[in-house]
């Protein structure tokens, strides 16, 4: 018998074993990305009703201690970043220690306990409950740094550029589909979104603790012990995360008050911002399906995030001198340019420290994100309460930060790792 007949069974097998690990990656993948849909919509189920309640301030739910409505509703939008701030700092710092599956599934039952805890809250109008259930929910929410983390591990299986891509697209779809199920959740009242919410999480959780196998839960002995905090005693590190504090600083102060500019400027109603809101995720949905592959094909990652980042700070900056419906030409840019910066920026770093454990990279990007998001929530709710246009026009500013920070750090002073 010949050489070639010998090595051949070898092969065979090889390759059966390499088909293997591409079809338990891809499921893996699979799951994941249906988690993250439906969690995600989860979370942004409340996002068109907060404005206009708010806005009218007539509810008992929006006054307390006679402080003004803006400044309450920046400390809603505010008090759920900070749980996810605290949660995501030590959630993938733990899912590397004690693995992904378990971690995972247990958080989505506490947010469900969290929302369901808000609905109670929505319907006795109690300001307090309602802030203490949103704060619980965030803690909880912070597993997104876990499909973050599951999506590197896949790598080189599955490329990272192209799963992080996809969890993108699939947290954009979230977005999509939640405020526009809370638009038209909230006629049948405020505590049926929670309610929804609280379900969508339930259904999460079973999912990730049926389907996702067993194997996710194996522990990396070799992961550093500590919250995704001590990340920040690394200078480089440091620098890179102080870019992207600003950066999501920029893109939450659009988040949280282009709701708020649209019921001022043009009357919107929840279901108004629901539709406006559809448009912008279904742009970021199709640049990182469409556009994002043929953009890596033409730039490394670091020129495709800084093309994300210039791309949506320039539009940002044009949306509030619009008086029409043509607003949404800037939706339209601002949904690519966050979609682009969000698929390469995170594969950027992650390919930067590949020898780190992802779990605690990717925590400290949600813990970054949601700090973002709390400082954008604190800052816009004073700055709101003289003209809503200052916050969108200091997000842009700060968005246009970033992108020099980056610039600098990457380009000019090598700063950062490549």
């Amino acid at each position: 018998m010949s050489q070639f007949q010998h090595s051949q069974p070898r092969l065979q097998a090889l390759n059966s074993d390499s088909k293997n690990e591409k079809r338990n990656s891809n499921k893996i993948l699979s799951i994941t990305l249906l988690v993250t849909l439906i969690s995600v919509a989860g979370i942004a189920l409340p996002y068109p009703i907060l404005a206009p309640l708010f806005a009218e301030g007539t509810s008992p739910l929006t006054q307390f201690l006679n402080l003004p409505s803006e400044l309450l509703l920046g400390i809603v939008l505010g008090i759920y970043p900070l749980g996810i701030i605290i949660g995501s700092s030590i959630i993938g710092a733990i899912s590397d220690n004690y693995g992904r599956r378990k971690l995972l599934s247990l958080t989505l039952l506490g947010s469900a306990l969290g929302y369901s805890l808000t609905a109670i809250a929505a319907v006795s109008e109690n300001f307090l409950l309602f802030c203490l259930s949103r704060l619980l929910t965030g803690l909880c929410e912070g597993n997104i740094s876990i499909a973050r983390a599951i999506a590197a591990d896949l790598h080189p299986i599955i490329d990272k550029t192209r799963s992080f891509s996809l969890i993108s697209s699939m947290g954009y779809g979230g977005y999509l589909l939640g405020p526009l199920a809370g638009g038209y959740l909230i006629m049948a009242g405020i505590d049926m979104v929670f309610w929804v919410a609280a379900l969508a999480c339930l259904i999460c959780a079973l999912i990730s603790h049926i389907l996702l196998p067993k194997s996710l839960d194996k522990r990396d002995t070799n992961a550093e012990t500590g919250s995704s905090l001590s990340l920040l005693s690394q200078p480089d590190l440091r620098r890179f995360f102080l870019l992207y504090l600003f950066l999501t600083m920029g893109v939450n102060l659009y988040y949280e008050y282009y709701p708020l500019h649209l019921v001022r400027e043009f009357g919107y109603l929840a279901v108004d911002i629901s539709w406006a809101t559809v448009f912008l995720t279904t742009c970021m949905i199709l640049t990182s399906i469409f556009i994002n592959p043929i953009i890596q094909r033409k730039l490394d990652h670091p020129h495709a995030g800084l093309l994300g980042i210039f791309l949506f700070g320039s539009a940002l900056a044009a949306l509030p001198f619009f008086t029409s419906q043509a607003y949404l030409i800037t939706f339209a840019l601002m949904g690519a340019g966050i979609a682009i910066y969000n698929g390469f920026l995170p594969a950027y770093l992650s390919h930067s420290y590949e020898n780190r454990a992802q779990g605690k990279l990717m925590g400290m990007l949600v813990t970054i994100f949601c700090l973002g998001n709390l400082l954008a929530a604190l800052v816009g709710g004073v700055v709101s309460m003289f003209d809503v246009k200052w916050a969108l026009l200091l997000g842009s500013s700060i968005t246009f930060t970033a992108g020099i920070i980056f610039y600098h750090g990457h380009f000019t002073g090598k700063q950062v790792q490549s």
